[in-house]
């Protein structure tokens, strides 16, 4: 706040404070005082009239200006936390501003702790919820491996589908915080790839898509669950969007590789790279290829069956949570390689829990 932003404020006081000194002049001037003693008592009137505007300006000077500062800074939890950053001033106006700050802040963060309770409800339910369905979608595929048959073959890949959309809603739910369920250990780039790959053994054999794996014996530091469900979205799509049998393709394949780029440097990073040679993906289509619920031109191919667009948002997702970066390129009706890289400090991960 400024001290001429401060006198237009206090113009009311200044002009009465005028007008009763301009009134004490010629009342002494009046009654025959002498010019000295007039000087005198107008220069301490004068003198008590600044210093009562500058006591005044100061404490309201500071409390407003970091005010202001203190609401211009970010807050994770509301501008209205400005109240616990400013101490209470001790003029009036400032604090009945402050008590209203205060007031509407811990309403505030009475409202966020029952959402973020709500929140935490949700997901119990939802976790609750897909482990109790787990065990009957379990159940029906062990049924059709002990009735093997057309019927049998075509109901299993059902299952896997209702398995696969269940696993996206506990993975969703979950995304929204990392301070569950979520462990970061050391753990060999190849024990991640061959766990995903076991899980989904199923969907690469009936797209008859071959697996190729090149210096995977690498160690980064990752959530095994997180990663495990990460890669098993992109071995899905790499078998759903793999080439038609009829362009001619001798093999369709899906390579994982790891590379390590600036060794015992500070950005020090262990890069998987996830490349198939199936459709690829329109150029027109990879900006948006990891927003939520969208399909693109592959997602809307009848032939391949319904997509819902959540696949490769989790990825993105998760991915961020964990503090991995991913991008995509492709090239259409050639191939498409997912990147996710791994940095190779384990604080930088640590921070990702503050």
């Amino acid at each position: 706040m400024s001290f001429f932003r401060y006198l237009r404020d206090r113009a009311v006081a200044i002009y009465i404070t005028a007008l009763s000194l301009l009134i004490v002049v010629l009342v002494l001037r009046g009654v025959g005082t002498e010019d000295s003693i007039v000087a005198l008592v107008s220069g301490i009137l004068l003198v008590a009239a600044v210093l009562r505007l500058l006591v005044g300006y100061v404490p309201r000077s500071e409390f407003w200006n970091l005010l202001v500062a203190s609401a211009l800074v970010p807050h994770e939890a509301s501008p209205l936390a400005v109240a616990d950053l400013v101490d209470e001033p001790r003029f009036l106006e400032g604090q009945l501003a402050w008590e209203v700050m205060d007031a509407l802040a811990q309403d505030y963060r009475a409202r966020v702790d029952a959402i973020r309770a709500e929140g935490a409800d949700y997901r119990d339910f939802v976790e609750a919820w897909v482990h109790e369905v787990k065990t009957p979608i379990a159940a029906a595929r062990l049924v059709c491996d002990n009735n093997p048959g057309q019927a049998s073959s075509t109901v299993s890949r059902e299952l896997g589908r209702i398995d696969g959309y269940v696993e996206q809603a506990l993975y969703y739910a979950r995304s929204g915080s990392l301070d569950r369920d979520y462990v970061i250990r050391r753990v060999e780039v190849s024990a991640l790839v061959h766990g995903a790959v076991r899980a989904h053994a199923r969907s690469l054999i009936d797209q008859q898509v071959s697996v190729r794996t090149d210096g995977l014996d690498m160690m980064v530091f990752a959530d095994v669950k997180w990663v495990a469900f990460v890669l098993g979205q992109l071995i899905e799509n790499a078998a759903k969007y793999r080439a038609p049998r009829e362009w001619g393709r001798d093999e369709a394949l899906l390579c994982f590789a790891a590379v390590r780029y600036d060794e015992g440097l500070a950005n020090e990073r262990v890069v998987l790279k996830v490349t198939d040679n199936g459709r690829g993906i329109p150029a027109s289509d990879l900006p948006r290829v990891f927003d939520k619920g969208f399909v693109g031109e592959n997602g809307r191919l009848t032939s391949l069956g319904k997509s819902t667009g959540i696949g490769l948002f989790l990825v993105k997702r998760l991915c961020d949570k964990m503090g991995l970066s991913v991008g995509m390129e492709s090239v259409e009706g050639s191939w498409t390689r997912v990147s996710i890289t791994f940095p190779t400090n384990r604080m930088h991960y640590v921070d990702r829990l503050d």
